[in-house]
């Protein structure tokens, strides 16, 4: 099932415009679990939107009234709920951990799996970086935090943020020079404030660390993004199951 909120993803994810459009589907992400309370007012208030570009952006998915569209939302809010449980309940995630191709041992890696997801249960937001194909592997991931009430994008060049202490920066990248990159590139944005996960296949980081609040996933393997990107896949899927039971059940 398309759930609403997957096809307000699929938008946000993939607009090139810093426009009325992608700040609704913001306010959205980051009002998630409020929207089954929320009046047409209070959204109109809380966002500073103007009543025709709410409609111009609920018309592009198919409603023709806010209530509608609050209410398709909420509705599918508990779908995916209901299918994380099915999916997850009685799911062990050292199965999991068992199969990786990984440099550590299985009660290392869970501690690691573990250390990231109380990060993510503290944050006020997370934003993921990296190049495109291997940031579009973590939708699933990114739908569940959404799902459980944390704030989950990706990062837009043309969105001014600013990190913080409280904000969690996930960093995919299997050369590490991404991140390095990054804050020389894009000093505005402090990723040097945010809780760092970096996923990498290079191993100078996991022996260096980036900086004191740098939590490094290193995967080995052949830098040929194939192997790397079926990594990712497990890690996301580790952290959603891991997540979910410890926080959510």
């Amino acid at each position: 099932m398309n759930i609403l909120l997957s096809r307000i993803l699929t938008y946000l994810n993939g607009t090139l415009f810093h426009d009325f459009h992608y700040k609704i589907c913001t306010f959205v992400i980051f009002h998630y679990l409020e929207m089954e309370d929320m009046s047409e007012e209070k959204f109109l208030e809380l966002g500073s939107f103007k009543k025709e570009e709410l409609y111009a952006f609920i018309a592009l998915l198919g409603f023709n009234q806010y209530e509608e569209f609050r209410e398709t939302l909420v509705n599918h809010h508990q779908t995916r709920l209901n299918q994380i449980r099915v999916r997850m309940l009685g799911v062990d995630s050292r199965d999991f951990i068992e199969k990786m191709d990984k440099d550590c041992s299985d009660d290392e890696m869970e501690t690691i799996i573990s250390d990231i997801c109380a990060k993510l249960y503290k944050a006020k937001r997370i934003v993921v970086f990296g190049a495109l194909y291997p940031i579009s592997i973590a939708i699933e991931l990114q739908t569940d935090m959404i799902t459980f009430g944390k704030p989950f994008i990706q990062y837009h060049s043309y969105d001014p943020i600013v990190m913080d202490e409280k904000d969690v920066a996930i960093v995919i990248s299997a050369t590490g020079r991404y991140l390095e990159g990054f804050k020389k590139s894009k000093e505005d944005v402090h990723i040097e404030n945010a809780q760092q996960i970096l996923i990498t296949q290079n191993k100078k980081y996991l022996r260096t660390e980036t900086s004191p609040n740098c939590k490094v996933i290193y995967v080995p393997g052949k830098f040929d993004s194939i192997n790397f990107n079926y990594q990712i896949m497990t890690i996301c899927d580790l952290i959603r199951l891991h997540y979910f039971q410890q926080y959510y059940l």
